[in-house]
């Protein structure tokens, strides 16, 4: 179990802002401006990421990369020997 009065950690920090920190460790949130603060950091972070454009390639981009890659013939014949 983590100790109550240790600072979170970023991935608490992060479990906050998702809104899965555990009941004890929000105790700690709750007394500790500078967790506070980092936690507040990520939430915010979170928020402006959620509103950012979703992007996808176009149906055909796998298509059109592939057809500008050219891939060398070997400059010499493996011999026998």
């Amino acid at each position: 179990m983590t100790d109550p009065l240790q600072h979170l950690t970023p991935d608490e920090v992060e479990q906050w802002a998702t809104g899965l920190l555990g009941a004890t460790r929000a105790i700690h949130l709750a007394q500790c401006a500078d967790c506070l603060a980092a936690a507040e950091r990520e939430r915010k972070f979170f928020r402006e990421l959620a509103q950012l454009a979703r992007l996808a390639p176009s149906a055909d981009f796998a298509d059109k990369v592939m057809a500008k890659v050219r891939i060398p013939t070997p400059s010499g014949g493996l011999e026998k020997r």
